[in-house]
């Protein structure tokens, strides 16, 4: 199934359609709500959050009569400002095309449209609260769309603001009972509208507000209909008559008349109870002439047959643009946009002066006794809410897209193909010459699949097959994306148009399938700026290529508008188009689609919200309590996750994995781990949950265990060697102060670094580790430390404690992440393999088929014991990876010299451990990328590895197995079995004296090299 193919965010406008306006409206959270929740010990901060917290379901109600809610904003002065589609017309202000809707036959489709719309908020328990005229707005087709039914929802009923919500001349009589709004209340206020439509005269004879309250508290004592009062009993109502008469006629000619009467009748009855709600309501008489459309037809996709040519749905046009260029865009992307082109709606409005304010003078007491003033004001009454909406000029963001910028084309290039490209003289361990997936998460997939839903068997079947050929361990990137920025004369908004058939760049393994994949939006090929036909770079034009930061790159227009349309067509398409949406995510991904792309590279498919139902969530499995603590703790800067809603949202997901993983339990720092998801699937809960089953085991496999300390110790005594294998003298540094990754590491990895970084960097961090090998975080943990090793080399133990608590939102994350990929590049698989891992392919990622080492095996083969590991402070290297290391790598062989003359490798120097001191200085002047040790003591070796390391040599890396394991490489006979060369130091005369070290050098070249 496509996951996301109707998605909201993704999902354009069309062609078809014009591009809808958006505008702002704004009101001022409560202090006081604010103050109440302090006081009772509520878990929200502010009455603000509350607001923001449910204003995000209400982003999700789409209907065709329904003014679509895209985003909300607060300010320092708590003011919140709610962006939401938009129409000029509307029935307060109708403009010279809007119908008169005096005419029966058109207050019969208005009020359908209307009781639609209302009863489907009623379905989802929202209640309108503040129906007016000039809440229903109408577009060009002059279809009635109702906007504003979201403010008495988000402010929680009213508690969360310190103004009534409502308009008097709308309100139900049941309202002045106890000032609830009702879905019966919105029946009330729709037939007071559809009567004066009818009448064209208003309901009530008077603008008092305390007359008007006071008619509705009279007719709340009335039990009959309001065509039943009499005269004597609307004397003193200030009722219009003419609305009276109308209510009052009985059967006349006019069969539609004598219609719309009972019907409005039905809908101003003065007992809610007798009151009819919007459902039953469509059924009256009223509409028997009418069909209400209320679920239109949806074409569904069309999948060609490969045993078909290939030919386009329409024939080709190479100049085709849309009539809008932001028709390819859902609402979600246009207001994003906006924003990046300079809109800020709180800045829009001051510029506009509608901050209203009321004068000081009005502000000061009137009068003044002792301890006391009278008339007081504290606060400004005139700012709390503005019943006007802002409309919102695209202006500047079409400037902006229609500029094309013809220096620099190329100022955004980013080579995924980075991870091929290395130095000539290293080695890039992230190539892989095994095309397929890594085997944990071909295992992982398999496994999830077969606990979905029995439907999905299909999708099951190609997730353990084609579709995770190219998964996340960078095997050779099918084709790079040369420059997202197209070199055509072209605007780049239309050449990049997901409606007009942008036809993503086609991967090798996925050839078989691109037909099927791509076949729902044919075009030709002009349409698209994405190179087919790009080359891998040299070395020299990577490092030549003037890249913006990702801060910039975010922060641009064009850049976000492509990529914006680029994912939106890969995700429309998935899970087919998973291999694309990997290999482009591994440039960058914009931050308005992350959740979904994050979903769609983790590979999350199937019905998530049937499997994400059917776990218990309210049963405690004994983590209950531990959870009531944590998630009010839970990054409660975030807005979402300050609010009530989004406590229970991360109560539930939390609840959902403890159920649903019995084998583990729950450990602090999972809410860390689940706020990304949530956070960046605030509305789609199953989604964050299925993203989250994922991750944890590809990332933080068995760390959840009941005992998780071996667990815990390994990952640490890896990271231990990872410092030691890429910054010698840091590590050097930390062994001697004894300041030991227990001490600080745990929550960076338990976490995978939520619990120290903000979500702003965790969201970027998180960007790479998801396209990364699983290793990554280790390497992430490196390049945090190196960023501070020039004051962690000037800091003794204590100092390095307060170092790393307060340094952390001052690391660069991209540089972070740049250089953690760097070091991942040319780190064998072997020094940070795992005991839980079979052995492995990439980093991380067992090849479990190979199967499970058997105890018939040769020692070397076998895992490593924990207690071995975090004895050792350099690592261990499995002798394959040795091969590949050898052309670039200074092999020291610490063997007895007769054992190094019975046989070893070429170009290898046998040498005295206890002289390392003497002779250091002279390996380094050779400046070898890596150091291997082969000892026949692999406790010796392990000991002598580590004098490496305080020397400060570069990857310094025991053999596992030593000469043995070299031996027994199948196919390997490069064995050297000449006499060495003795060597010493120049001053060293032989006269009766040992020299200071002797270095037995093997005369052959190493043919490797």
């Amino acid at each position: 199934m496509a996951v996301f193919a109707n998605d909201i965010d993704i999902k354009a406008i069309g062609n078809g359609e014009r591009v809808p306006s958006l505008a702002y409206s704004y009101y001022v959270a409560s202090n006081a709500s604010t103050e109440r929740l302090a006081e009772t010990g509520h878990l929200a901060l502010s009455s603000s959050s509350q607001i923001m917290g449910r204003f995000q379901s209400l982003k999700m109600l789409r209907h065709p009569h329904l003014c679509a809610y895209v985003d909300i904003h607060r300010d320092k002065q708590d003011r919140v400002f709610v962006v939401a589609e938009h129409f000029e017309t509307s029935l307060h202000k109708p403009d010279e095309s809007a119908p008169a809707f005096s005419n029966t036959r058109l207050l019969r489709t208005l009020a359908g449209e209307l009781l639609l719309a209302l009863a489907y908020l009623h379905d989802q328990d929202i209640v309108h609260g503040c129906l007016a005229p000039h809440n229903v707005l109408l577009d060009h087709n002059s279809r009635a769309k109702l906007a504003g039914y979201g403010l008495y929802y988000m402010t929680g009923q009213g508690e969360d603001v310190d103004f009534p919500i409502g308009y008097p001349n709308y309100l139900a009589p049941e309202y002045t009972l106890n000032g609830e709004h009702t879905a019966k209340g919105d029946i009330w206020s729709l037939g007071v509208m559809l009567l004066e439509l009818s009448i064209r005269h208003s309901f009530w004879t008077t603008s008092d507000l305390g007359l008007i309250f006071d008619s509705l508290s009279t007719l709340c004592t009335r039990s009959t209909a309001l065509d039943s009062l009499g005269h004597e009993n609307t004397a003193s109502l200030d009722i219009n008559e003419k609305a009276l008469a109308f209510l009052e006629k009985r059967e006349t000619e006019n069969e539609d008349e004598d219609a719309l009467r009972l019907f409005l009748l039905a809908c101003l009855q003065i007992d809610p109870a007798d009151r009819p709600n919007a459902h039953q309501l469509l059924s009256s008489p009223f509409f028997a002439k009418t069909a209400l459309a209320d679920q239109p037809w949806i074409h569904g996709p069309v999948l060609s047959s490969d045993a078909l040519p290939e030919q386009p749905l329409t024939p080709p046009q190479p100049n085709h643009k849309p009539a809008n260029m932001l028709q390819s865009l859902s609402l979600a992307q246009i207001y994003h946009l906006w924003r990046l082109a300079g809109g800020d709606v709180a800045l829009d409005a001051a510029k506009r002066n509608v901050f209203m304010s009321t004068p000081v003078i009005e502000q000061l007491p009137r009068s003044c006794s002792e301890n006391e003033e009278i008339g007081t004001n504290k606060r400004d009454l005139a700012q709390l809410y503005v019943d006007t909406v802002y409309p919102i000029s695209f202006k500047e963001l079409y400037q902006r897209l229609d500029a094309q910028p013809q220096d620099q084309p190329d100022r955004f290039a980013w080579d995924t193909n980075y991870f091929t490209v290395m130095d000539e003289d290293d080695v890039n361990f992230l190539l892989n010459d095994t095309p397929g997936p890594p085997a944990l998460d071909l295992e992982h997939t398999k496994k999830l699949d077969r606990t979905g839903d029995d439907n999905d068997s299909s999708i099951t079947t190609m997730s353990s097959s084609s579709s995770l050929v190219d998964d996340i361990i960078f095997t050779s990137a099918p084709s790079l994306l040369s420059t997202p920025i197209s070199s055509s004369p072209a605007s780049i908004p239309t050449s990049v148009d997901p409606a007009n058939g942008l036809q993503p760049t086609p991967t090798n393994s996925s050839s078989k399938r691109r037909s099927r994949t791509f076949s729902l939006s044919r075009s030709d090929s002009h349409s698209s700026s994405i190179s087919q036909h790009s080359t891998s770079p040299t070395h020299a034009a990577t490092a030549t290529n003037h890249t913006l930061p990702l801060f910039l790159r975010e922060q641009n227009v064009h850049y976000q508008y492509q990529r914006q349309a680029l994912f939106s067509a890969l995700l429309q398409q998935y899970p087919a188009s998973r291999q694309e949406i990997i290999h482009h995510a591994k440039v960058d991904i914009p931050p308005l689609l992350r959740g979904k792309i994050w979903a769609a590279i983790l590979g999350v498919r199937g019905d998530c919200q049937k499997q994400f139902d059917q776990i218990d969530k309210y049963r405690d499995f004994g983590a209950n309590r531990q959870i009531d603590v944590d998630v009010p703790r839970c990054h409660q800067y975030h807005d979402l996750l300050a609010s009530s809603v989004g406590h229970g949202k991360l109560r539930r997901l939390l609840k959902a994995w403890v159920a649903a993983n019995p084998g583990l339990v729950y450990w602090q720092g999972l809410d860390s781990l689940c706020a990304p998801f949530l956070t960046l699937n605030f509305n789609d809960e199953a989604l964050a949950f299925a993203c989250l089953q994922r991750f944890i085991p590809r990332f933080l496999k068995n760390f959840f265990l009941s005992d998780n300390a071996p667990v815990l110790q390994e990952y640490l005594a890896i990271f231990r060697h990872l410092i030691s294998y890429h910054d010698p003298q840091l590590s050097s540094h930390l062994e001697t102060i004894g300041f030991l990754p227990d001490l600080y590491a745990i929550p960076w990895f338990l976490t995978l670094f939520t619990h120290v970084f903000p979500l702003d960097k965790t969201y970027h961090l998180w960007d790479k580790f998801l396209v990364g090998p699983s290793s990554l975080p280790l390497f992430a943990g490196v390049a945090i430390l190196r960023q501070i090793r020039d004051t962690l080399l000037s800091c003794e133990f204590n100092d390095c404690i307060v170092l790393i608590s307060d340094s952390f939102p001052k690391v660069d994350i991209e540089k972070c992440v740049q250089n953690a990929l760097a070091m991942c590049k040319v780190t064998p698989p072997s020094v940070c393999a795992r005991m839980s891992e079979a052995p492995t392919t990439g980093h991380g990622e067992p090849d479990e088929s190979l199967g499970h080492p058997s105890p018939s095996l040769p020692g070397w083969t076998m895992p490593m014991p924990i207690d071995l590991k975090k004895k050792d402070l350099a690592p261990r290297m499995h002798s394959q990876d040795f091969l590949s290391t050898l052309p670039h790598s200074l092999v020291l062989d610490i063997r007895h010299d007769h054992d190094f003359v019975r046989g070893h490798l070429p170009g290898s120097m046998n040498v005295q451990p206890q002289h390392l001191k003497n002779y250091a200085s002279i390996f380094k002047r050779m400046h070898r990328k890596y150091h291997v040790v082969i000892a026949e003591n692999e406790e010796q070796g392990a000991e002598y590895a580590g004098q490496l390391v305080h020397q400060e040599f570069p990857r310094v890396a025991l053999l596992q197995g030593g000469m043995l394991a070299v031996e027994r490489i199948p196919g390997f006979s490069e064995l050297c079995y000449c006499k060495p060369q003795k060597q010493t130091t120049a001053e060293f005369r032989g006269k009766g004296t040992d020299p200071p070290f002797v270095i037995r050098r093997c005369k052959e070249p190493n043919p490797r090299s």
